[in-house]
């Protein structure tokens, strides 16, 4: 057991902060992280078949202790600060594990893929597919939760891995880029120190379209990791599960011409978490406070986990801003719902897109900010610390040249011209 230190005396708000914890070695990870898989699978086996619904909520419990246990224990950054992000990273996993086999524990029918009842071994099979595939493709318990039509039509697996392959790389690349713009805007937004985004020594207006700025590219940030993440993962099941092409369909729908906030929630940002969430917080809140009730239930409950994600950072955060984005997001929807009802006539057109990226970016601000000032941006994208686009411009550009400059342009520059288009052939 090792005694990590982190210390941070730079920025006001922030404190010390020890942890006594493990840096994991292989029989950590065997003690202490495959039980939980174990189980989850367990559980995953027995969801499938009838007659289970007592042997899975007597063995309800397992998983949160075990979890906990493992939270508890293990340091994935072994007391680099740089490598903080992994156990946010690990966290977030570990909470959405939790909660999905909670629902199976509870569900009140088999789970059932593909239209066909499974037997023991059938089952035990399906598990490992039931465990990777978050928006439920195929499976029975997955309606309501809308999935993109892919680009590419195909039931070649040789074809969609090349296809996954060079989405991987590409949008790889796109996050390495965006994330050392956004780090390019001072010296400590791209450390473990973490910086505000608002820069107080400038005047009102050039501090806040500084942070507006930021703000516009962590987003696309945001949206190039997740993909990333996405195909890098698609390609591992395809080649070790052979899973098939239709089971990884887009993972977004295009959030950019998001035309109401019901829309880019429920519709156009990923649906990846939307089955524990909706379960979790909006299932009780709906059949104790109506339909206004599940909608803030559920933002409130995804607010929470994105607390916690950002908290396991292990430098703090502000639990108000992160829970109150989401629950103003919550009350955006609602808002919608009622102009709806009052005039007849949905949010929507360029007027609805004005409003829905106004209102984001209003409470998205704060959360951007938090995300700065607790180090979110000080991620080792690439083993060993590689960052493919800084050294790629480092063979075009004399060595005099301000590269992060050079790649703000370069970022903006593309994606802004994008937008204005997106914008122009809105359906109304």
């Amino acid at each position: 057991m090792v005694n990590h230190s982190i210390t941070d005396s730079e920025n006001s708000g922030t404190h010390d902060i020890v942890t006594e914890k493990i840096c994991p070695t292989g029989k950590d990870a065997v003690v202490y992280i495959l039980p939980i898989f174990a189980m989850q699978y367990f559980m995953g086996t027995l969801v499938q078949l009838k007659n289970t619904a007592l042997f899975r909520v007597a063995l309800l419990p397992i998983v949160p202790w075990l979890a906990w246990r493992a939270v508890s224990a293990l340091d994935l950054s072994c007391g680099i600060h740089e490598k903080a992000q992994a156990n946010a990273i690990f966290v977030s996993h570990i909470m959405m594990l939790s909660a999905r086999t909670a629902i199976w524990a509870t569900a009140q029918e088999p789970y059932i893929r593909d239209n066909v009842p499974a037997s023991v071994p059938v089952a035990f099979w399906n598990a490992w597919d039931l465990l990777l595939n978050s928006r439920g493709i195929g499976w029975n318990w997955s309606r309501g939760i809308p999935v993109p039509k892919p680009s590419l039509q195909t039931n070649s697996r040789i074809r969609f891995l090349v296809h996954a392959a060079m989405r991987a790389f590409f949008y790889g690349l796109a996050f390495d880029a965006f994330t050392e713009a956004t780090c390019s805007f001072s010296q400590h937004l791209g450390s473990w120190r973490g910086d505000s985004i608002l820069d107080y020594s400038l005047p009102l207006v050039p501090r806040y379209l500084r942070a507006l700025k930021i703000l516009y590219l962590s987003v696309w940030l945001t949206y190039f990791a997740l993909h990333w993440a996405y195909y890098c993962l698609a390609i591992v099941c395809i080649v070790i599960f052979y899973q098939h092409p239709s089971q990884w369909p887009p993972l977004f729908d295009r959030p950019w011409s998001s035309t109401s906030l019901t829309d880019f929630w429920g519709r156009r940002w990923h649906q990846m978490f939307r089955f524990p969430l909706v379960s979790l917080g909006g299932v009780l809140s709906a059949r104790l406070f109506g339909r206004p009730g599940g909608v803030l239930g559920t933002f409130l409950i995804s607010g929470i986990f994105h607390v916690i994600e950002l908290r396991a950072v292990g430098r703090g955060g502000s639990a108000t801003v992160q829970i109150g984005f989401f629950v103003l997001n919550g009350v955006g929807v609602l808002l919608e719902q009622a102009w709806a009802k009052k005039t007849g006539r949905r949010v929507g057109g360029v007027w609805g897109w004005i409003w829905t990226f106004s209102w984001l970016t209003l409470w998205g601000l704060p959360v951007v900010d938090e995300w700065a000032r607790v180090g979110r941006f000080a991620v080792d994208r690439f083993p060993g610390g590689a960052k493919p686009t800084m050294a790629l411009l480092s063979l075009v550009l004399p060595p005099e040249v301000d590269k992060g400059y050079v790649l703000r342009c370069l970022c903006f520059g593309t994606s802004l011209p994008f937008l204005v288009y997106t914008l122009f052939t809105l359906s109304y």
